[in-house]
């Protein structure tokens, strides 16, 4: 866990700053509607923060894990496989894949899926890691044991059971690799942002948090430098006609 001292450089430095989280939600939040059928696209345990209930929506939480049992942010659970839904075609409004594209060996049969279950005019909204950022080359360069032993410690949490490490792949973690794989599938990329906050990923130690703080500061000052940034958000609409 982060020390008492690292917390509050966090909060002094931070202070001003919508955290990265809020700000997809709000992304979210802007393009769901009232009363829309939203599928939440591997789902897992689920986050309060993405309770989307609040606002009118019925949301579909579902994931190949059984994880999904235990997601109390969803209206439905559905075990399911994100290469065959088991949803009929333009059944949802908005299709939410939050740190999922990362774990997909085939990103571009899950594209196609999810074009096929959301009604015309809806949209998909992703968040993944960049893969040019140096949390995911530390992922991509070492094994998938090291991350289960400190991922979770690195990002301030108790253990391993308190946020499960799933395998990545990193098949479509380039602004330019979610553009073609989303748009070879039939969608409109109306968006795609490059996003860096606080570096949660440093919060063991004082140096480390410095570091991350400094990078966080330079590839954002520079738009040069966005394709260094952590995570992706896309914005991709299915065509209305």
């Amino acid at each position: 866990m982060p020390s008492t001292e690292v917390i509050a450089l966090k909060e002094r430095l931070y202070k001003d700053q919508v955290d990265g989280t809020t700000f997809f939600r709000k992304l979210i939040s802007d393009r769901l509607g009232t009363d829309a059928d939203m599928l939440d696209l591997g789902c897992g345990k689920g986050k309060g923060t993405f309770d989307f209930r609040s606002e009118g929506a019925f949301v579909v939480g579902c994931d190949i894990g059984n994880d999904v049992n235990e997601n109390r942010f969803v209206s439905a659970r559905v075990f399911g496989d994100a290469y065959a839904l088991p949803f009929r075609s333009e059944s949802f409004h908005l299709v939410l894949m939050d740190f999922f594209v990362e774990h997909l060996k085939s990103p571009d049969l899950c594209a196609r899926e999810t074009f096929r279950v959301l009604r015309r005019g809806g949209y998909l909204m992703l968040r993944t890691p960049n893969l040019y950022h140096y949390v995911s080359i530390v992922g991509r360069i070492t094994p998938h044991w090291f991350h289960r032993l400190v991922a979770n410690r690195v990002r301030g949490l108790a253990g391993p059971s308190e946020s499960p490490v799933f395998r990545t792949h990193y098949r479509a973690n380039t602004s330019r690799a979610v553009k073609r794989v989303f748009s070879q599938a039939g969608f409109l990329p109306e968006e795609i942002i490059m996003v860096e906050r606080e570096p949660s990923y440093l919060m063991f130690a004082r140096l480390t948090f410095l570091l991350g703080y400094w990078y966080e500061r330079l590839v954002n000052k520079y738009d040069s430098l966005a394709n260094l940034r952590s995570n992706i958000f896309g914005i991709m609409r299915k065509p209305a006609e």
